[in-house]
């Protein structure tokens, strides 16, 4: 089981805003000993949730957020959220559960902040542009030695409107890219689209039962990409 524990920011305060982000973007600079106030209510909602989850024996936990870094500014979420993601990476690693991230959209900055500066085990999706910023075999190059990485195959360009075909060679030039030293999971990049071809999510993890089993056979892997990229 995994139990999602958010922090605070913009990327979840907006909505509870008449007008939305742009209002909670303006305030957030007319108040912000308001906001502070309001980030140490919920950070402390939030350690009080993840003790819970942690007595109750979850396998790991979820924070972060949708939109963290794309809904506010790197600074923001430094100040905002940032402080407990260390929290609750750290408790998470001091009781031996899996802590995650989840950022869709740009989240390159996030990466590397938990990277350097946080207990996170993992992190998803690595969105690529233009919905991201990853380059998923640049962040394996990176932060693969301190992250596990989750990600990244294109929800509408692959999945959606992909064939099998090519879902079987983006997947396997993901498996390449960011798994070869292992701690990689296979994933779309976020969530799929209601009209995604269930053939194309059979495919990712027929892909990933055929060709993902360590240790990864690259020379395979590399023949069947060449194959597939001529008839692609």
């Amino acid at each position: 089981m995994c139990a999602p524990v958010y922090p605070p920011g913009l990327h979840v305060w907006s909505g509870a805003f008449n007008g939305s982000l742009e209002a909670a973007t303006y305030a957030i600079y007319d108040e912000p000993e308001l906001f502070e106030e309001l980030r140490q209510l919920q950070e402390k909602q939030a350690l009080k949730m993840l003790e819970m989850v942690l007595d109750a024996g979850t396998d790991g936990v979820l924070t972060g957020g949708s939109g963290s870094i794309t809904l506010q500014s790197p600074e923001i979420w430094r100040r905002y959220s940032f402080p407990t993601i260390q929290k609750i990476t750290r408790m998470c690693r001091e009781a031996g559960v899996i802590s995650g991230v989840h950022c869709c959209g740009l989240s390159r900055y996030l990466v590397k902040s938990c990277a350097e500066e946080s207990d996170l085990c993992y992190v998803n999706p690595l969105e690529e542009p233009p919905m991201g910023d990853c380059s998923l075999a640049e962040i394996a190059r990176s932060f693969g030695d301190q992250l596990c990485l989750m990600g990244n195959l294109h929800t509408v360009d692959v999945m959606l409107n992909g064939t099998p075909e090519r879902v079987r060679l983006e997947s396997l030039k993901a498996i390449r890219a960011a798994g070869q030293r292992g701690g990689f999971i296979l994933s779309t990049a976020d969530q799929c689209g209601r009209d995604t071809p269930d053939e194309n999510i059979r495919e990712m993890v027929r892909t990933v039962k055929t060709f993902g089993a360590y240790p990864l056979d690259i020379d395979r892997i590399d023949t069947e990409i060449d194959a597939l990229e001529r008839c692609v």
